[in-house]
């Protein structure tokens, strides 16, 4: 009866510890789980705005108006960030397609510095969505720079876009960009174009017309050092003519024999005037 009740206890000890231990795992299974989910939550939660930026949180439910500057955040785990550069950025545009005055096509470079206004991140955000900075860059911000190098550089012919009118183009664009761009929260710091790239005929037209107005200017050149040196010449005369003049009015009879008695050897007598006048020095002395 003893051996019988010690079988019984034996077994019974042994249900009792398997159960501890599958409730035991169970239960550090649910805290692995949980503790897992909360780290994870935690990780979630986390939003990291790197410098220069500021982010915008949205989730389901829309955009918070609440912004986020550069560092570490805490944010509900459903929400999501749109980082917007608040910082100068530098985008470079190749190849835009620009026509002039007289219909020449030409291809043409432009660098744009620009940063996003810090104000005006929430709207960029209702108005595009969540595309990122660089889903704008290569949409919105490009379409907007090509319309502007387009009107400035239509107000020019192909001759004046490659030369004296550069700057202008530039500054046409400039005016253009900070005008469309500005309220819609992009704010133009400068640009920089390039010379523009034209086909083989149009590049040969160019050069022609280009040599013709060298050849004009280097005309003009000489021609106007042609009118200077007359100019130069006759003035020397007139001054010749002058001082002649003036000569002549001062060449007194006294001056006259002073000059031929000072020039006199003392040798032969002179003659000064139509008086027959006869200097001998010698006899003088």
């Amino acid at each position: 009866m003893n051996s019988s009740t010690e079988s019984i206890n034996l077994k019974s000890q042994k249900k009792n510890k398997k159960q501890f231990k599958k409730k035991s795992f169970i239960m550090t299974t649910i805290l692995g789980t949980l503790l897992l989910f909360g780290i994870l939550l935690a990780f979630m939660s986390i939003e990291k705005v790197p410098q220069g930026h500021q982010a915008v949180i949205y989730s389901v439910s829309g955009v918070k108006e609440e912004t986020k500057p550069a560092g570490w955040h805490l944010i509900f785990p459903l929400d999501k960030a749109v980082h917007y550069p608040i910082r100068t950025q530098t985008k470079e545009y190749t190849d835009l397609n620009v026509a002039t005055s007289d219909g020449k096509n030409l291809n043409m470079d432009i660098s744009v510095n620009y940063h996003v206004d810090p104000t005006k991140v929430v709207k960029i955000f209702n108005k595009f969505g969540n595309a990122d900075i660089e889903g704008l860059e290569n949409g919105f911000l490009r379409t907007r720079v090509l319309d502007g190098l387009r009107q400035s550089v239509a107000k020019f012919s192909v001759i004046e876009t490659f030369g004296v009118k550069t700057s202008e183009i530039k500054k046409n664009t400039i005016e253009q960009l900070q005008k469309n761009l500005t309220d819609q929260g992009f704010i133009v710091e400068d640009i920089a174009i390039s010379s523009p790239k034209a086909d083989k005929a149009t590049q040969a037209a160019i050069d022609e017309r280009v040599k013709a107005n060298q050849e004009l200017e280097r005309a003009k050149t000489d021609r106007a050092i042609a009118e200077q040196n007359a100019k130069k010449k006759q003035i020397e005369a007139e001054g010749q003519a002058k001082a002649n003049e003036i000569l002549e009015k001062s060449l007194t009879d006294k001056i006259i024999r002073k000059q031929m008695i000072d020039k006199w050897d003392g040798k032969q007598p002179i003659t000064v005037g139509g008086d027959g006048v006869i200097v001998d020095l010698k006899n003088n002395e």
